[in-house]
């Protein structure tokens, strides 16, 4: 059993050379998954195609009695600059699941042109900052320095569960520059805050322009975002 790829009429002549593939899948706090969420929001983006793993979990959400079926999609920004953006509502449940929708999500991301992978989650603790640092990580040294010179971060130091980890790690065998962005997390369910941080963060680091909202301002567009590409 493998991931199968669809993608959009046309989409598969697609390019985007030195693009940033930019994950959001969810994780704690929903914090990658929110943050891509209203991203797109405000950018014109393009629906690239959608993976289907037969690792998904065997849960069936049900929203206003229709179906919701787990997936995880690839959208391509060209404006300011070339972006793919991963958006899901669910991350395989073992771990071969895992590593097989991760090289297939790099297979088709390098086919498109993308040079540097990035990864967003949250970093579960107890106790947050009022302004929920932001943790790096790499497998090269230079790109958290050029990091943590452009934005303030921190240098991580532990374990990074799930796509968030593995994709960096895949993508430093194929020789691609990576880096991985944990913020400050709480227990709530999206935690509305570290998003908030995230997108600042992610908008800082790659100079793309974007007028923020406030925390109330980020969970209404990310629910009409979520209506608007999930049902």
């Amino acid at each position: 059993m493998v991931t199968e790829v669809v993608f959009e009429p046309g989409a598969e002549d697609l390019h985007a050379n030195g693009a940033i593939l930019i994950e959001g899948l969810p994780g704690v706090g929903l914090v990658a998954k929110v943050a891509v969420a209203y991203m797109l929001s405000r950018f014109q983006a393009r629906k690239v195609c959608r993976f289907y793993s037969p690792y998904f979990p065997s849960l069936i959400y049900i929203q206003d009695g229709r179906l919701v079926p787990t997936f995880a999609d690839l959208y391509l920004v060209e404006k300011p600059t070339p972006i793919l953006f991963l958006y899901g509502n669910s991350q395989p449940s073992s771990s071969y699941g895992q590593y097989e929708l991760c090289e297939k999500i790099l297979d088709v991301a390098v086919d498109l042109g993308a040079s540097f992978i990035m990864t967003l989650g949250g970093y579960g603790k107890e106790e947050v900052s009022e302004a929920r640092e932001v943790y790096v990580s790499s497998t090269r040294p230079e790109t958290i320095m050029r990091v943590i010179r452009k934005i303030p971060a921190k240098i991580y130091a532990g374990q990074i569960v799930g796509a968030a980890g593995l994709l960096i790690t895949l993508a430093d065998e194929r020789g691609l520059d990576n880096l991985s962005m944990l913020i400050e997390a709480s227990e709530m369910t999206p935690d509305y805050y570290a998003a908030k941080r995230a997108i600042e963060s992610v908008n800082t680091l790659l100079d793309l322009g974007l007028k923020i909202e406030d925390v109330d301002g980020i969970s209404r567009t990310y629910i009409s975002t979520l209506y608007r590409i999930e049902f």
